[in-house]
Order: structure tokens, then C-alpha cells, then sequence
């Protein structure tokens, strides 16, 4: 995908992003018409390991593309899917694998995105590897970044991307995203979603 290309999805993301402020709740979820699957990967998880996506068939995933150095959006998405996941849990009933894959293999390496879990959940998955491999992962989402200039001569860059949260099935098939869903909705779907692919 080459630069323009990534600069006009993130505009359509922060375009469509301003409009679902004002969306209905149903608005923020799109549950896709049929199931997708996309091609499994391999990156490497927070303890240093090669982890292959398909390891987490069988089970549920919810997905979010982030940075540890992000200073708004993945904090909020993050603590979010903890809710979510604990609300799921005293719930009853099957619980999704919550993988965070960095935009930002540069800086967040395994030991980087093993502190930044830690105080989230021992559950939650980091995965982290070539900025490259990861773009290409992130094109089968549908998820763009791209990486911006420093403000400054210190090597504190930003790292531009979209900010959805992707449900995937325990057949390994994106099943719906969420755009700054509540914690409400997202239990809903997902609950439904996952209770479908029983």
C-alpha cells in the first residue's frame, strides 16, 4: 500500500470516526453479512516466542492494532477490553483472547509489550515484529498506520492508525468490528457471536 493510499484510509477512518461520535449504538458494531477469514500470520508474543494466530483456534478474539507509546486512544481501547473481558467472565460462558499487535515493532519489543500488558491482564497477548509483515497482517483487517516525524529532535515519533477492535470466531473469521463501541454493546455482540459459532 503505498503512502497516499494510507493517508486517504486513514482520512476516510478519522471521517467515518467523527460521524460514529454521533452514531446510534447499533451504528457503532458492524457484524459482517458473511463470516471472512483472513490468512494466519506469525509474529512474536510478549515472552520472546514465535506465536501463530491459529494457535487461538477453537476460542474467540478480540483484536486491536495499537502502540505502547500511544497516549490516548490505545489506553482507552485497552482498559475497554478489560472491562469487556471481565464483564464477560463474571458472566459466565466462553471468554476472547485479547491480542494486541504492535504498529510499532520498532520500540515495542517483547519486553516492552510484556510490562505494558502486565497491569492489564496475564491473559492478554502482545505480538510484535516487522512494521512490514505487520501492515500486511493489518491490510486483512482492514487496518491501516503509518508512521509520523517527531515534533521535536527526540526519537518520540507518533505512529498514525485506525482504532477499531476486530471479533474474530473460533474458526478464524472476522465476524465484526467495533467503532468505540460501549462496553454494553460489545458484550452483546460478542456474546451472540460467540454463542453462533457453537
Amino acid at each position: 500500500m503505498t503512502l497516499p493510499s494510507i493517508v486517504a484510509c486513514l482520512l476516510l477512518s478519522t471521517l467515518l470516526a467523527a460521524g460514529v461520535a454521533d452514531a446510534k449504538p447499533e451504528e457503532r458494531v458492524l457484524v459482517a453479512e458473511t463470516p471472512r477469514p483472513f490468512e494466519d500470520f506469525q509474529l512474536t508474543d510478549q515472552s520472546g516466542e514465535a506465536f501463530r494466530f491459529s494457535r487461538l483456534r477453537g476460542g474467540s478474539a478480540l483484536v486491536f492494532f495499537g502502540f505502547t507509546h500511544c497516549p490516548s486512544i490505545c489506553p482507552a481501547a485497552m482498559f475497554k477490553l478489560k472491562v469487556l473481558t471481565e464483564s464477560l467472565r463474571e458472566g459466565g460462558g466462553p471468554v476472547p483472547t485479547v491480542v494486541l499487535i504492535s504498529v510499532d515493532g520498532a520500540r515495542d519489543t517483547p519486553e516492552v509489550m510484556k510490562a505494558y500488558l502486565a497491569p492489564l491482564s496475564d491473559r492478554f497477548i502482545g505480538l510484535t515484529g516487522d512494521p512490514k509483515a505487520v501492515r500486511k497482517i493489518a491490510a486483512g483487517f482492514s487496518a491501516v498506520f503509518f508512521k509520523g516525524l517527531p515534533a521535536d529532535n527526540s526519537s518520540n515519533y507518533p505512529v498514525e492508525h485506525t482504532s477499531q477492535v476486530y471479533l474474530v470466531d473460533e474458526q478464524g473469521r472476522l465476524r465484526a468490528t467495533f467503532f468505540d463501541a460501549s462496553v454494553e454493546e460489545m458484550t452483546r455482540t460478542t456474546r451472540a457471536i460467540v454463542a453462533d459459532a457453537k
